[in-house]
């Protein structure tokens, strides 16, 4: 049989096992989030590179459309900027919309 003090050092044993398991798993989650961390846009990945070209083009475009609005705080603001078009990088703006803008998380409504 065993006795009461064999039986707790299992237990110790099973207890920081599992610890270090739950240690390692969070190590390694961590690490493959910061590697995997990307912005997807449409069908279009966003590179760190490119983000913030992309994020002055949703704010674009989110001004032109507040510039629509008649009765928008910011409709003269917006109507003085433009909206740029082309490539940035390997993204291309012109076929970002601003709905894809608000899903992205780069805006705000």
């Amino acid at each position: 049989m065993c006795s009461f003090i064999e039986t707790l050092q299992k237990a110790i044993k099973m207890h920081i096992k599992s610890i270090v398991s739950a240690a390692t798993l969070a190590i390694a989650l961590g690490f493959a989030g910061s590697a995997a961390a990307q912005t997807m846009i449409g069908d279009q990945t966003i590179s760190e590179g490119d983000l913030e070209r992309v994020k002055v083009h949703c704010e674009d475009l989110q001004n032109k459309a507040n510039a629509a609005d008649p009765g928008s705080e910011d409709a003269e603001e917006g109507a003085e900027e433009g909206v740029e078009e082309g490539n940035a990088g390997l993204v291309k703006l012109d076929e970002v919309t601003l709905e894809q803008c608000l899903e992205a998380g780069l805006i705000v409504e």
